[in-house]
């Protein structure tokens, strides 16, 4: 059973494949995107679907297992990701990201539901279509994940990024708490299900509002949209959101994973603001 949605998971593969101190490839992942509000909008008048396509491949740069036994496994790894989305509908919403990250991981084999235990620093660079969007992201991230059986498990996380982008209205700093669940029926089927909160700082674009001029951190135009001339400004302001999720992975061959997996997003920010998001994301994963 791949848990291709779970930190434990991955580190403790790259552990088993990689080796002490090993580097290279461990993954390139394939993915198509369909977003009904990638602009955050909370009107109509705003909202516009649209459809991208992701490819990511991510590489163990160093792993230094601390301590390997029948009854704890426990290491450090530095790993690292550059990725590249193409939004067919929206050219401004493209970007390349590239990630490097130092994590800690502790698993205890004889422990009830054997938990795996991960505390993780990541540092990323995004360069968008749009040089408002580029910024550096700091995020700081522990989860616990729990295998009471060989057909299920579930994970409880907390996370914090910061974004330092080229413009105020893309600054942002938000805490993430979820909550997942897969289940294994057969060898080769995972069914995936969660939920995530997230508070802090979004970003929306719109026609301005007077609600949204008085009640909004910054507000600058978004050329993603078309900008001043097209009157589509993005805004930074406070919120809180809620997501749902739900999907299904299958097994083609050993190293080759499908996943289907369909997102909600309930969002309510300051000034009584708020918008609705659904994606669906297809993914196709090559372990290496």
């Amino acid at each position: 059973m791949r848990h291709s949605l779970l930190w434990a998971t991955m580190f403790a593969g790259t552990l088993h494949s990689v080796g002490i101190s090993a580097a290279g490839l461990t993954g390139v992942d394939l993915k198509f995107i369909n977003d009904s509000n990638p602009a955050k909008a909370e009107f109509d008048r705003d909202i516009e679907e649209a459809s991208s396509f992701l490819g990511r491949v991510t590489g163990n740069l160093y792993l230094n297992p601390l301590r390997t036994d029948e009854i704890t496994n426990s290491g450090f790894s530095l790993n690292g990701s550059a990725t590249y989305e193409h939004n067919a509908d929206i050219e401004g919403l493209g970007e390349s990201r590239y990630r490097v990250s130092a994590d800690w991981f502790r698993e205890k084999k004889q422990a009830r539901a054997t938990p795996f235990v991960r505390v993780g620093l990541g540092l990323s660079y995004i360069d968008s279509e749009t040089q408002r969007r580029d910024g550096v992201v700091v995020d700081v991230g522990t989860s616990i994940n729990f295998q009471p059986t060989n057909f299920f498990d579930t994970t409880l996380g907390a996370q914090l990024a910061v974004t330092d982008a080229e413009t105020n209205v893309f600054d942002t700093a938000k805490a993430t708490f979820f909550a997942t669940a897969n289940f294994s029926p057969s060898p080769k089927l995972v069914l995936r299900t969660g939920l995530r909160f997230v508070a802090g700082d979004e970003v929306s674009t719109a026609t301005p509002t007077t609600n949204i001029v008085n009640n909004a951190e910054f507000v600058e135009p978004d050329e993603a949209f078309g900008g001043a001339p097209e009157e589509r400004f993005a805004y930074l302001i406070g919120a809180n959101s809620a997501i749902a999720e739900a999907g299904i992975g299958y097994g083609v061959t050993g190293s080759v994973q499908a996943n289907l997996l369909y997102r909600f997003v309930s969002t309510q920010a300051d000034g009584d603001i708020s918008y609705e998001r659904s994606l669906i994301e297809f993914t196709i994963g090559i372990d290496l």
